[in-house]
């Protein structure tokens, strides 16, 4: 199987194309350049050429001929030709310019080695000739050092560009192994190295750091859950083995084994209430499906569902609702709400119970002192109970689950005391 090369050989190759296509690109436009250039100046060198011989042009004895004093330099040939092409004087390298056969055509030309202007003067042509030979010579050692340097400056981008990218992850590298390690031994309270300043990497060591700081929290209330969920679980459960072997111990009547069958029976309620409590407080870390609801109809539900509930404790509910609607999950708001509403039912002290919906907010509000305010944090959390309270039935899950439900709604759990009163309020935000 062919494995796939790492990131530092990939941003080295990233960075050699892109380094190449420019250089390749640059080299090619200086060359053209430098051939478009010099090919000007030779253009440029024959009509000043050219211009200067015809000036130069007389008539000697019925024979045209140049003056003596048109010298041109050794590489130049200039000749008057007659329309067949018969040579009637020359200047300048002679020999050079009649091993090439040139079409009498007006204008510049490119013959083999040979540049040449052919231009039209009385009947007669002038032709001024030039070697091609050095401008070729020079654009083909431009091209040689164009393209060794190219190729050297490829190789050192390559290497300049692996120096950088290893020098770049070398960072990321150590916070790999650092969380791997972390992953491996399973100690969470260990963090990567916080990078400097406020680059990329300094971001990503704190992301990170971050991050491990969640997992640390969110590992250790899950370790204490299941430690405290294991000792709520237990003390039923030894409860309920001990009936079970007290009523097996020996023959009984059916009256004696049917209220041990209903003793148990609340035993397996009470492991029933804790277990829904448990996979309650559990879908609560899903992502959540929010849709408008409206508190009214939720109280006004919840209210009649609890009826036989409050007449079991002696009291009454009184429901003070306005139409409203909030962005929650329907029956994740029954659930919560109708944990408070117990709540209320269990430990308050008075005979009515007030239930009020209105604006964004849902309240329940009950007549004595509550909780203890410095108990209050502790209350959020899975199978705590207030002070005083041990003899009240419950799974202590009622208010963790509120809070958590009010954290997915974006909503928030409000305690509040008053002179007789204790109230909770739920409140959503605004839309």
């Amino acid at each position: 199987m062919i494995q796939s090369p790492s990131l530092r050989v990939k941003l080295t190759l990233g960075y050699a194309l892109v380094f190449a296509v420019t250089v390749v690109l640059g080299g090619g436009g200086v060359y053209f350049a430098a051939e478009r250039a010099l090919g000007a100046s030779l253009d440029a060198t024959l009509q000043e050429t050219a211009s200067v011989a015809r000036s130069s042009i007389e008539q000697v004895g019925g024979r045209t001929t140049f003056t003596p004093d048109l010298k041109p330099s050794a590489d130049l040939s200039i000749e008057l030709l007659r329309p067949d092409g018969q040579v009637l004087t020359h200047a300048g390298s002679a020999e050079e310019a009649t091993r090439q056969t040139f079409p009498i055509l007006p204008g510049l030309i490119t013959e083999g080695p040979r540049r040449a202007l052919t231009i039209p003067v009385d009947g007669l042509f002038l032709r001024v000739s030039r070697s091609t030979e050095a401008l070729s010579g020079f654009l083909e050692t431009l091209a040689k050092l164009l393209l060794i340097g190219t190729v050297f400056m490829i190789a050192a981008a390559c290497a300049a560009g692996y120096w950088l990218a290893d020098r770049a992850l070398r960072p990321v590298d150590a916070v790999a192994r650092t969380a791997d390690a972390i992953a491996r031994r399973g100690d969470y309270a260990e963090r990567v190295v916080q990078a400097p300043g406020n680059d990329e990497m300094a971001h990503l060591t704190r992301t990170v750091n971050s991050m491990l700081d969640g997992l640390a929290g969110t590992i250790e209330r899950e370790r204490n859950f299941a430690r405290t969920a294991a000792h709520e679980l237990r003390t039923p459960l030894t409860v309920l083995r001990g009936r079970l072997d007290l009523t097996l111990r020996r023959p009984r009547e059916a009256a004696e084994y049917e209220r041990a069958l209903l003793g148990m029976r609340g035993r397996v309620e009470e492991l029933q209430a804790i277990t829904e409590g448990l996979l309650a407080l559990a879908r609560t870390e899903a992502p959540a499906a929010l849709e408008p609801v409206d508190l009214a109809v939720v109280a006004v539900t919840v209210s009649q569902a609890l009826e036989d509930t409050a007449l079991t404790h002696g009291k009454r509910v009184i429901v003070q609702v306005e139409p409203t609607h909030v962005q929650a999950e329907h029956d994740g708001l029954v659930r919560a709400l109708s944990n408070l509403l117990e709540n209320a039912l269990k430990y308050g002290e008075g005979e009515t119970i007030y239930l009020r919906a209105a604006g964004h907010d849902l309240m329940v509000e009950s007549v004595g002192p509550g909780p203890l305010r410095e108990d209050w944090p502790r209350l959020l959390l899975p199978f705590e109970r207030g002070a005083g309270q041990p003899a009240v039935s419950g799974s202590g899950l009622g208010l963790a689950l509120v809070d958590a439900l009010a954290q997915r709604w974006h909503a928030q759990l409000i305690p509040k005391w008053t002179d007789t009163t204790f109230q909770i309020h739920l409140r959503f935000p605004a839309p």
